[in-house]
This record gives C-alpha cells, sequence and structure tokens, in this order.
C-alpha cells in the first residue's frame, strides 16, 4: 500500500529533548536587558498560567510587531490553549517583564487569512521556516489549503498587547 502524499502544508514538530535545552538557554537570554537586546528584536517570552495546573509556564516565542500596536505570535503549540478564555498573561520583552492581554484565534479562516499574507509577503521559499510550518508545495498556499492545516494541526495566532509598549 502506497504511503499517502504530504499535505500541502503542514505542521513542523521540533525535537523535544534539544528544544528543552535551548527553551532552558532562551528563557534565560531573554530575561537579561544586555542579552535581550541582541536577539530580542523578534523574540519574547510569554508567561501564561497553565488551566491545569494553576502554575506559571515560561515560553520563548517568535513575534512581529502587527502593524496596529499588538503583536503577533504565530503557534501550532499546544500551550495555547492555556489562552483560552484567560487573556490576562505577561511578556519578557527585551528583558522587561509587562503585563500583556493575548487575543487567542483559532478560526480556521481568520488563520488561514494572515498565514497567507505573511507568505505572499516573504514568498513561499522562505516562509515555512519562519513560520513553524513545512510548505509541500511549490507555490503559496491556498486558502483552503491553509485552513485545512488550521484544523487538522493546530494553527493559531496570538495577538499580544503589551501595556507600556511604544506604539
Amino acid at each position: 500500500m502506497a504511503s499517502s502524499p504530504r499535505p500541502p502544508v503542514e505542521r513542523v514538530r521540533p525535537p523535544k529533548a534539544p528544544y528543552r535545552v535551548v527553551n532552558r538557554l532562551m528563557r534565560t537570554l531573554l530575561s537579561t536587558p544586555s542579552r535581550a537586546r541582541r536577539i530580542g528584536r523578534h523574540l519574547l517570552l510569554l508567561h501564561v498560567t497553565g488551566r491545569r495546573s494553576g502554575r506559571e509556564l515560561v515560553f520563548p516565542v517568535a513575534y512581529r510587531d502587527n502593524g496596529d500596536g499588538r503583536l503577533l505570535v504565530l503557534t501550532n503549540s499546544p500551550w495555547r490553549v492555556n489562552l483560552r478564555d484567560r487573556p490576562d498573561v505577561a511578556v519578557t520583552l527585551l528583558g522587561r517583564q509587562r503585563p500583556a492581554r493575548a487575543h487567542l484565534v483559532e478560526d480556521p479562516d481568520r488563520v488561514a487569512t494572515v498565514y497567507r499574507g505573511l507568505i505572499e509577503a516573504v514568498g513561499h521559499q522562505r516562509a515555512g521556516r519562519r513560520m513553524g510550518i513545512r510548505i509541500n508545495a511549490p507555490r503559496t498556499p491556498t486558502h483552503d489549503e491553509l485552513a485545512e492545516a488550521a484544523r487538522r494541526d493546530g494553527l493559531a495566532l496570538v495577538y499580544l498587547d503589551v501595556e507600556g509598549r511604544a506604539r
């Protein structure tokens, strides 16, 4: 029986063990203002409260300026469920922790629209690596293909309104 072809877009699942080490190092680097100046232009620490455990969880995440004063995080990671109906978070941005409000978007059509716009802006050849997805098609994926990936793989958007951030 032949295996089915890969979908045009799919989630990238990085290896867990190396990422634990990298995340630990990134948490240290991004927590210090002098060190965060270098790497913190595209990375921040997101502090969320676990829905079940109630513990503070801290995740290094890539972000981009959304152009409307908010920061945008693209994710397909399981930690996103901690933001459902729980918008109060904190971020460590350039080494300084600040309160923030998170707005989680999991609607496949809305997610597909944003992903497609970003892919078109940087080109499909480079977009996948920057966005945590694998593009298996030799072109920009369609809206429907991206919406299907959002449903299947949990692609989501997190908009962050960071208190005290210059706009």
